[in-house]
């Protein structure tokens, strides 16, 4: 009788975890945290009344939320255009990742380069040129280019733009007229189109012609700063291809991108002279500016 009833006693044992199992709920799995994001553009060009809204499903709340611009509230409003991220956490360390674009309206005398860079243009007889030096610091596909800034200061590259090698102000390519570094749907201005600027302004064919020599009475001082043209020169000096940096507000060295040998036809404007410089006589090696030309 002994002997039953601790046979009856463990098997009770056994059976009771099973037991208390009998009608219990099994845990449940939260939905997967999921983002969807809103965008609003801006309005007017430059304006910031951009915003962002986010619907946010699945997850343990309550959320977390981080911007890339460091807000941390749910949707953002006052938005300039641009590209903007976000981290959504929830109570179990749950995340979910998203970006969006803020978008602006483009007016039509402006192009913005593949990181979002504003150049203003110029119509100049039948062509469009920027008006400020390019400063773009990566190729049209994003990899990274090498480029200069005088004196090595960052500052003036807003200013002055950057100073490139031909090589790299061509992105690699030998063909005269090719894109380079400009934004979609404009070039490196050819020898041949710089020489369409100056007559246009003023010089004579031949003048236009000559090599190694200032030329064209009057045409610089129409592509200078302030001169009738619009061309607005920058004087942003040059980098020697020893890395020595001269010049800035003085002159101002433009590759085109017809090469000459193993060199490459520029173009020399100085903030005292009236004439335009025709050279061809330091290497691709060296540091100048480039000012894109819109493709007709």
């Amino acid at each position: 009788m002994k002997n039953l009833f601790i046979r009856v006693l463990l098997i009770s044992l056994i059976a009771l975890p099973f037991q208390r199992c009998i009608g219990e709920k099994e845990p449940e799995i939260p939905e997967l945290l999921e983002i969807t994001l809103t965008s609003f553009d801006v309005t007017t060009f430059g304006g910031s009344d951009g915003s962002v809204t986010m619907d946010v499903t699945g997850g343990v709340t309550p959320y977390n939320y981080l911007w890339s611009n460091g807000a941390t509230n749910k949707d953002l409003e006052g938005l300039v255009a641009g590209e903007y991220s976000v981290i959504v956490k929830d109570a179990v360390d749950s995340t979910a990742m998203d970006t969006i674009v803020i978008r602006q309206p483009i007016p039509g005398n402006i192009v913005l380069d593949v990181q979002g860079n504003i150049y203003s243009t110029v119509k100049i007889g039948t062509q469009t040129w920027m008006q400020q030096n390019l400063r773009v610091t990566v190729a049209p596909d994003g990899s990274p280019v090498t480029s200069y800034v005088y004196n090595n200061n960052e500052e003036h590259a807003k200013t002055y733009g950057r100073l490139y090698t031909w090589d790299a102000a061509m992105n690699g390519s030998t063909e005269e007229g090719a894109r380079g570094l400009c934004p979609a749907g404009w070039h490196i201005p050819s020898d041949d189109e710089w020489k369409v600027l100056e007559m246009y302004l003023g010089m004579t064919q031949a003048e236009a012609d000559l090599v190694n020599v200032w030329r064209g009475q009057g045409v610089g001082t129409k592509m200078g700063e302030g001169g009738e043209s619009g061309y607005e020169a920058l004087y942003s000096g040059r980098r020697d291809s020893n890395g020595s940096y001269y010049l800035m507000d003085q002159w101002e060295y433009m590759w085109s991108s017809t090469e000459a040998g193993t060199s490459a036809w520029r173009r020399c404007l100085s903030s005292t002279a009236t004439t335009v410089g025709r050279y061809d006589t330091f290497t691709k090696a060296y540091g100048f500016s480039v000012r894109c030309v819109k493709d007709e």
